[in-house]
């Protein structure tokens, strides 16, 4: 048996050497189903499929409540936490955490970072250990101790994977800590994915000082009504989850009724909260679920594209096997059996799939070294993708080879070899009289096309979408303009403070090489939020309600705003530094908003009222000011867009807001002033923590950075499928013209020309790609109107020059698939065809 092993595999070999243009599309056609696949499966996996870290998650139970009708970790205060702990019988260990914004000092830079403040049994609670050092313990807690313990992402990126870290000091929020360890690679806390992922951990105990960002409790607040820690606990061997949720449901009941409280909500008030117990796992879907949606279409559309690949390799195999039909009928004749040839055809198959899986390795390390990337998901957060090849990773390679082995090895070995009538077969020879009927074949095509052309048509979508925004003229010079975002109210500093600091930075950023201006504001006329809203009023149109009266943002800033901005004014003068909190309240108004206040007449000198409407202690009478400028309109809203608010300036020095943004201009790029901002903000004062940098279009370019990715995504799935699908349709129209062999001469005996023949067989082909373009146009309107509902720009569903970008390369593909087929046809002998007939 293995020497009959050894002479099918030999003689498979020679086979494939012999025909090197099928063998290379094979393997080629292989090594990108299945490398892209599992590539692709490698990113799901590190982004939705993380694993946490957390030791038998199945065990490790949150404390709910309900909350807009879905159960939620419970926010729960210090003293709660206390009694449950000291009441509960259900867990081995409870712990909790706390989350706190901290400003962290790197090598680099000062950041605001995502804290957990923990207790000295959290990490034991859900079995996470370190990757170097050690974890928070009880005397930590107990003592206040000032240690921390770094994620190792952030170990790896802030701090370059220095092996030396552990008992370095880090200053958080202006104090010191000690770095004690660094957790595992897999655990960023309970809840990973982008913004919610922690950084670093301290005490429980010491965090309280840190969250400066929190507001004061009034004087007369308990401290059972400060819900600020979320608690999570260990099931004991042999408790079931609902004698847990039961225990924790009477404990809660019996906290209300022996300790009532004022829900500082004011929506349940004096009522039981309805305590129960939430797994781990489960309050993390429930957190991701939109995110699980777009994870469940990505699988579906790789792993169409893997039987794609597979069910091509089928045609080839069955379009090159079609040659051999007669040899197969001789040697059946001859003794042979069904096993000893499917044998034969499934070595050869068999050597291809070896050969595709080397190939699909390469494949898949250089889609992984591409696909390694921080992806801008927000100005705030960057999604870091990092493919692994795993145990998973490789279970998911070896199935899918295993799958295309089936499809494109025995399926086509058993067709091929199904036929009972050897006579019949030896009668007919190499071919048959008429259209040979392969419906799956086509009607795997056309749904491959279909795809091809719904991928391109989404891509056209983001491509205009990418045009629009970089012809789209926003009121701003994006060209050489840094933004750097600074949330002074999270790191708890005072106004007094604030400014002088920032006179500071203004100074620094000044001595910058090739700084052109810089500017401080209360947020941007678009794409930053900050600084209050103001109800606008004049003397023929005086506020009279709040409800009903014409609105506007405010952006408080200093004179060199415009200038850094690039705004331009049109009429009156901007800021000086003559305008001081002590003198008159002067502001400029965009075009919008002098439009819609003194109509046509001229605005600059006339009087303005202001009444704040979303300032603390709020009732504030209105405020009587001079126009002293109008402005051009800029873009409003979050991101880039055509919309046009009505907006009102007004000096930094006349107004204060801790939500602040700081621009500067650089002669060189919007990389250069980026850096001169982080190097000068780091000089004044490193304790200053940087929300986040970036240029001009990075910051304010919201989601067209990802309609790139998406668009880039689209065309390349696109033109994947579209290239699997051609493999497929020449492999198609080579087994019809094998088919056809007769016929063919048959036609041209009786006077059809080259030219006919041709035409014939191109027709053929392409009826398929005309139907799966249809369908796939279909698909590509329902993708983009699904993809305009979530985009904050006027951009049409149906544009005609789709008409003419999608169809001409797929035209032109099909054309290539089907030429050659079609040439072969047409050099057919009709003497050697009709030889048999």
């Amino acid at each position: 048996m293995l020497q009959g092993l050894g002479r099918d595999f030999a003689f498979a070999a020679r086979r494939l050497l012999a025909t090197p243009m099928f063998t290379g599309f094979a393997i080629l056609s292989l090594a990108f189903g299945v490398g892209v696949t599992t590539a692709v499966y490698s990113v799901v996996d590190s982004i939705f499929w993380k694993d946490t870290g957390i030791r038998d998650p199945e065990t490790a139970f949150f404390i709910t409540a309900p909350d807009s009708e879905q159960l939620r970790p419970a926010q729960l205060s210090q003293p709660d936490f206390d009694d449950i702990r000291a009441s509960q019988k259900s867990f081995s260990s409870v712990a909790a955490s706390q989350q706190v914004p901290v400003a962290a000092v790197l090598p680099s830079k000062t950041e605001l970072m995502n804290a957990d403040g923990v207790s000295g049994e959290y990490f034991r609670t859900l079995g996470v250990g370190t990757f170097m050092g050690r974890t928070i313990e009880p005397q930590d807690d107990e003592r206040a101790t000032e240690v921390v313990v770094l994620s190792e992402a952030m170990w790896r990126r802030r701090f370059h994977s220095d092996p030396h870290i552990v008992g370095r000091t880090l200053r958080l929020s202006g104090r010191p800590f000690e770095i004690i360890g660094v957790a595992p690679k897999k655990f960023d806390g309970p809840f990973p994915i982008g913004p919610f992922a922690t950084s670093l951990w301290v005490p429980l105990s010491t965090a309280s000082s840190l969250q400066a960002s929190r507001p004061a409790p009034d004087a007369g607040t308990r401290a059972r009504d400060r819900r600020t820690v979320a608690v999570v606990g260990r099931l004991r061997p042999g408790v079931s989850p609902g004698a847990a949720a039961g225990e924790m449901f009477s404990l809660g009941a019996a906290l209300d009724v022996s300790r009532p409280q004022h829900d500082r909500f004011a929506l349940r008030s004096l009522t039981p909260r309805g305590w129960g117990v939430q797994t781990v796992p489960s309050v993390q879907q429930t957190a991701t679920e939109a995110l699980n949606k777009f994870e469940l279409v990505m699988v579906g559309l790789i792993a169409l594209v893997l039987v794609v690949a597979c069910t091509n390799l089928s045609n080839l195999v069955l379009a090159r096997g079609i040659g051999r039909q007669q040899e197969l009928a001789i040697r059946r004749a001859l003794g042979a059996s069904r096993g000893r040839l499917v044998r034969e055809q499934a070595a050869e198959s068999l050597l291809i799939a070896i050969a595709g899986a080397i190939a699909s390795y390469v494949v898949l390390q250089g889609l992984r070294h591409w696909m390694t990337v921080d992806f801008p998901m927000d100005r705030r957060w960057t999604l870091s993708i990092e493919p692994a090849v795993d145990l998973q990773a490789f279970v998911v390679s070896a199935i899918a080879v295993l799958l295309s082995l089936g499809v494109f090895g025995f399926e086509p070995a058993l067709a091929l070899t199904r036929s009972a009538d050897v006579k019949s077969d030896l009668g007919h020879g190499s071919g048959v009289v008429g259209v040979p009927k392969k419906q799956r074949q086509r009607t795997l095509l056309r749904w491959q096309v279909a795809i091809s052309a719904g991928f391109f048509i989404i891509a056209t979508m983001c491509v205009k979408y990418t045009i629009e925004e970089m012809r789209h003229d926003s009121g701003l010079e994006m060209d050489g303009l840094g933004i750097a975002a600074v949330n002074f109210q999270a790191q708890g500093w005072d106004e007094a403070r604030v400014r002088h600091d920032l006179d500071r930075v203004l100074d620094e950023v000044r001595r910058q090489p090739g700084i052109q201006s810089v500017a401080i504001s209360t947020g941007l006329p678009f794409g930053t939020y900050g600084g209050p809203e103001a109800a606008l009023g004049t003397a023929d149109k005086p506020i009279s309600s709040r409800s009903k009266a014409y609105t506007s943002r405010v952006v408080a800033a200093t004179p060199d705003v415009f200038r850094t901005l690039g705004v331009r004014i049109l009429a009156g003068r901007s800021f000086d530094y003559h305008d001081q909190g002590a003198s008159a309240v002067v502001v400029l108004v965009n075009e919008t908003a002098a439009r819609a206040l003194y109509g046509t007449t001229g605005a600059v000198g006339r009087e303005l009222m202001l009444q704040f409407v979303n300032v603390p202690g709020g009732g504030r009478p209105a405020v009587p000011a001079t126009v002293i400028g109008i402005v051009r309109d800029t873009d409003g809203g979050r991101y880039l867009s055509e919309r046009r608010y009505p907006l009102v300036y007004m000096p930094f020095a006349q107004t204060y807001d801790p939500f602040l943004t700081i621009t500067a201009r650089s002669a060189v790029d919007a990389g250069s002033a980026v850096g001169a901002l982080e190097k000068a903000i780091r000089s004044a004062n490193p304790d200053i923590a940087l929300e986040y940098t970036g240029t001009g279009r990075t910051v304010l370019a919201g989601p067209f950075v990802f309609l790139r990715a998406l668009g880039a995504i689209a065309v390349g799935l696109g033109g994947l499928t579209l290239l699997l699908a051609m493999v497929g349709l020449f492999g198609i129209q080579s087994h019809t013209v094998t088919f056809r062999t007769r016929e063919i001469g048959v036609r041209m005996t009786f006077g059809a020309t080259a030219g006919q023949i041709k035409r014939m067989v191109l027709k053929d082909g392409y009826i398929p790609v005309l139907q799966g373009f249809a369908i796939g146009v279909f698909i590509g309107f329902a993708g983009r109107a699904l993809l305009r509902s979530q985009m904050d720009a006027d951009i049409s569903i149906i544009d005609p020059w789709m008409f003419l970008a999608v169809p001409i390369p797929l035209l032109l593909a099909a054309l290539c698939a089907c030429y050659w087929p079609a040439h072969r046809a047409s050099r057919v002998d009709p003497q050697v065809a009709l030889r048999t007939l």
